[in-house]
């Protein structure tokens, strides 16, 4: 009998990941005593409004400025409050409140802004010229860096960290740190180009910086937009105001709203980082002044959060509820949902499961 009656091997599950849902952060108004809030907007498309607050009983308090997802955390710098709320991103149930000031002394820890995430540490910027590293399981400080002035985003990309300096637009030393991982050295890097940076991120093997430009006496913006950092060189490659990064795609969603007393056009624009082409996303109808910019990797989704317009001042309402609306990667329109007080960041909510195929 020469029948083989072993089964065949079970087949190999794949990871697929998916998107849960998309976390907005809103800044608030610390003029007005307006405390910042999580909005929560769920793949089913159901929107939680206040959803921080109402898994914990308090506050984020005044004025957060960023937030990201990594493992099954989120991580919320709040900078009027000093403090990085460490929550599970799916209770949003506060893990840790960690007080900068106590982390990293008030001469260093005082007014957090940005953060960011690699191997074992989450990375936080201060305007006090610092960057911590944070161990992700008991919430240590595992080193500080002396980076530039006013410290804004930061990338990892290998060994090291990038850091943009915004310098406060004063343009006097906006610069970028380049810190080393293994060693601790910090190297800067100065450019004519490099006037007041606020965001870097990587995509397709090179760095992208969010350049705010210059201002002049009439809070006029000028030169803001998107540089890349290839090999020592700076070129210029959008005119933008905020920008999203696409990694996956290699794609970077642009929005150009640059201040002006005498009015400006918006655009909304895409960048593809491989052939170098720029091109119109939507004609921006429907957004009334655009606040913030996010990009799903897994599904490549963008969101554009907006203010809305003060009916009686005809300008910007930066104490009123904004909203969001969202796109396809095409650029097609799919639906609007309510915002907080001062939209200023988004983060996704993935998660990876394993899947057999039969």
């Amino acid at each position: 009998d020469d029948d083989d009656t072993t089964p065949p091997p079970p087949p190999e599950p794949t990871p697929v990941t998916v998107t849960e849902g998309v976390f907005l952060l809103n800044s608030g108004n610390s003029a007005n005593y307006v405390d910042g809030s999580l909005t929560y907007f769920g793949a089913d498309g159901s929107t939680t409004p206040n959803a921080f607050s109402t898994a914990n009983g308090r506050s984020l308090g005044l004025t957060p400025n960023d937030i990201i997802t990594f493992g099954q955390k989120m991580y919320i710098v709040v900078t009027d409050e000093n403090t990085i709320e460490v929550v599970d991103k799916n209770t949003l149930k506060s893990i840790k409140q960690i007080k900068t000031t106590d982390l990293m002394g008030t001469d260093r820890g005082t007014q957090p802004r940005h953060i960011t995430a690699a191997g074992n540490h989450v990375y936080v910027s201060t305007f006090r010229g610092y960057v911590a590293a944070i161990d992700t399981v008991n919430f240590e400080m595992a080193a500080v860096y002396q980076v530039g002035s006013f410290p804004e985003g930061m990338a990892a990309s290998g060994n090291s960290l990038y850091v943009v300096n915004s310098d406060y637009g004063n343009g006097v030393n906006p610069s970028i740190s380049i810190i080393d991982l293994n060693t601790g050295n910090v190297t800067e890097q100065n450019d004519e180009l490099i006037m007041n940076p606020t965001a870097i991120a990587e995509a397709n093997g090179a760095l992208y910086f969010l350049d705010y430009g210059k201002y002049d006496n009439n809070w006029n913006q000028t030169d803001a937009g998107v540089r890349k950092v290839a090999n020592g060189e700076i070129t210029k490659v959008a005119d933008a105001t905020m920008m999203a990064v696409n990694p996956t795609a290699g794609l970077i969603y642009t929005v150009n709203a640059p201040y002006s007393s005498a009015g400006v056009t918006i655009t909304y624009n895409v960048y593809n980082t491989t052939t170098g082409e720029l091109r119109t996303f939507i004609d921006g109808s429907g957004i009334d002044s655009p606040a913030a910019i996010g990009v799903d990797p897994v599904t490549g989704s963008v969101f554009i959060a907006s203010y809305r317009m003060n009916a009686d001042t005809g300008y910007a309402d930066y104490a009123a509820n904004g909203y969001v609306r969202v796109y396809n990667a095409d650029g097609t329109f799919v639906r609007e949902d309510e915002a907080g007080v001062g939209p200023i960041a988004f983060a996704f909510n993935h998660n990876t499961y394993d899947v057999v195929n039969e």
